[in-house]
């Protein structure tokens, strides 16, 4: 039996402290992410505590983490499973993220703060670098930074919460985009409109950006589902 997400993932050293239950879970959120870990993979409790060095309480915790938010899923007689979404539940948590989204697009305040411009800059400046080295897991969590700073400047929580909910549940769905380099350059150069948006005080652009930005990883996710599962 192979020990899941072999290669360039986080794993235990000797020499190291155990991992943390957030480790764990970050450590095989991203090996999903990156499709290290396909869709309708088993993740082998026993697999897992190897390659951590963890008991397996924390394995356990680590997975109902996951199932949480919508990475994994279980089923009866085969235990735990990267979640594999259909086509139809692609377009209903885009829908849905779209709706979201474009609404925070609309109570993003105007004119933007120029705290809120410089975070954003700062941290799309890490996502290019990252992009650039071929670094996906820096790609990946600067990604999640960039969007969630945006979104906390609502100053509506649920709001932000509901958004950042949805944008974690799509995490699974994004692989095809992660792995695209020209897909990556358009991400960035969405990312850099919507600060260019926000300076300019452009709240329509930055709405229909924000509408743009989603529809890549949702229509890569279909393709690549109905190539991998064909009918």
């Amino acid at each position: 039996m192979r020990v899941v997400g072999e290669a360039e993932t986080l794993e235990l050293d000797a020499s190291e402290k155990p991992l943390t239950l957030d480790q764990i879970t970050e450590a095989l959120e991203e090996d999903i992410v990156l499709c290290q870990l396909h869709p309708k993979e088993r993740l082998v409790e026993d697999d897992l505590m190897l390659r951590f060095g963890a008991k397996r309480h924390l394995v356990r915790q680590a997975l109902v983490a996951l199932e949480r938010i919508g990475l994994v899923e279980r089923q009866r007689n085969r235990g735990a499973l990267v979640k594999a979404y259909s086509p139809e539940e692609v377009r209903q948590i885009y829908d849905v993220r779209e709706l979201l989204e474009t609404t925070g697009a609309k109570l993003v305040p105007m004119p933007a703060p120029p705290t809120l411009i410089a975070d954003l800059e700062s941290i799309q400046r890490r996502h290019d670098a990252a992009a650039i080295a071929g670094d996906l897991r820096g790609v990946f969590r600067n990604n999640i930074a960039f969007h969630r700073v945006l979104f906390a400047s609502l100053g509506n929580p649920y709001l932000s919460q509901t958004i950042n909910e949805f944008a974690q549940k799509a995490h699974a769905i994004r692989f095809a985009v992660l792995s695209d380099s020209a897909a990556l350059d358009v991400v960035r150069q969405e990312h850099w409109s919507m600060i260019e948006a926000l300076r300019e005080g452009d709240r329509e652009a930055l709405v229909e950006v924000c509408r743009q930005h989603l529809q890549p990883s949702r229509n890569a996710y279909i393709a690549a589902f109905e190539r991998r599962f064909p009918k």
